[in-house]
């Protein structure tokens, strides 16, 4: 039995001393400051509380003192994680694969940018008059009116196969294959860089497959991206130099908050552009800070509940990778906020955003979705008491 004083020297330990020796990056000095993590590496995932002595690695949800951290990273047991900690073994860095240099990351990119072209190439136009069918349908279930301007950055195909990683040999299958909606994202030069997929099935009363893995059971998302996305946008709408442009997370928000616009016949003479960030964190990019939440808590495998740490308010001005918009491309900016997540978190994002683009030189105002609603939610709601008049 490992000696009760043993335990506690060794749990006593400073979290970012123990961390530094493992092969964390300088950075990790700086409360909530994320570098990458010493066992499983990524960007910013890997984080450190002095105050409480205790790490988090936000890829694995793993967390804990001392003692818990060289387990994470070197995959040991309590015993020899303290052995390693007091001495009586060497406190090695963590075996990981070296990085990648840029080189290798820009031939990856490269890669997943021309399989992401061959899915698009496969698409099909989405108009009725050029025999699409399979967005019109699922537009028609969300309520949606089919845009009356043709969109070319959507595209729609009657059989995309979805791949999946099976967890036991690390190879990818196919696990499903249905009809799905495609839709081109652009980088910040106009290029096409990479392809949006949602999979669709008309039984289900929001139009998206469920999509199961068959080893664990888990649900998984009806929507995909293959190649890059970092800085992307999807254009569904060109607007006017100097006019508004609205943006949002996804196709559907974009869409519907268009849409009640247009039958509120308010506020704009102009069409606005419509673009899609694809999720919030392009969109606000990183925070300069993490900041708790108030009611999310975290427990560290001690069994410990701390709160939950977010994205703060100021953003990171060093992001560069995140969504940008020339200020000289519109007078006004919309940014669109779902009212059916997290109202803290997505408070903060939008916050980070607008202080983004008002920094950049815009003028921005954020439209929230109705509580527990996102604007589809809003707009199929406008749409059924229509629906029961008419009949």
């Amino acid at each position: 039995m490992i000696p009760a004083d043993t335990i506690a020297k060794a749990r006593d330990m400073s979290i970012v001393d123990v961390a530094l020796a493992l092969g964390a990056a300088q950075g990790v000095k700086i409360d909530e400051r994320g570098v990458p993590c010493p066992a499983c590496g990524g960007t910013d995932r890997f984080s450190v509380d002095k105050t409480k002595n205790v790490f988090l690695c936000r890829h694995s949800g793993t967390g804990g003192d001392p003692i818990a951290l060289v387990q994470h990273v070197h995959q040991c047991s309590f015993g020899d994680a303290i052995e390693h900690l007091t001495g009586a073994k060497p406190l090695a860095t963590a075996r990981r694969a070296p990085a990648q240099s840029e080189d290798q990351k820009n031939i990856y990119r490269e890669k997943a940018r021309l399989r992401a072209w061959r899915i698009w190439q496969d698409g099909a136009p989405i108009e009725a008059a050029r025999g699409g069918r399979w967005v019109r349908d699922y537009f028609a279930l969300r309520a949606i009116p089919f845009p009356a301007w043709r969109i070319k950055v959507l595209r729609e195909v009657s059989h995309l196969p979805y791949w999946h990683r099976s967890k036991p040999d690390q190879s990818f299958v196919v696990i499903h294959s249905g009809p799905a909606m495609l839709a081109a994202i652009t980088g910040p030069d106009g290029h096409f860089m990479g392809v949006h997929r949602t999979w669709l099935d008309f039984s289900r009363a929001n139009g998206k497959a469920v999509i199961v893995d068959p080893e664990t059971g888990e649900v998984l998302d009806a929507k995909k991206v293959e190649g890059s996305q970092k800085g992307g946008k999807i254009v569904l709408r060109d607007g006017e130099s100097g006019g508004v442009c609205a943006v949002g997370e996804g196709i559907e928000t974009v869409l519907s908050w268009a849409e009640m616009q247009a039958s509120a016949a308010r506020e704009y003479l102009a069409k606005p552009a419509l673009w899609v960030g694809i999720n919030m964190g392009n969109v606000a990019g990183k925070a300069a800070e993490q900041i708790p939440h108030p009611s999310l808590t975290v427990t560290d495998t001690l069994g410990r509940k701390r709160r939950q740490k977010v994205g703060g308010h100021e953003p990171d001005l060093n992001d560069t990778e995140c969504l940008q918009i020339p200020a000289d491309d519109f007078g006004r900016l919309i940014l669109l906020g779902d009212g059916d997540s997290d109202r803290f978190t997505t408070q903060a994002a939008m916050l980070r955003a607008r202080k983004r683009f008002e920094l950049a030189g815009h003028t921005v105002r954020i439209a929230w979705a109705p509580d527990g609603q996102d604007f589809n939610d809003a707009l199929r709601g406008m749409a059924a008491p229509r629906a029961r008049a008419v009949a």
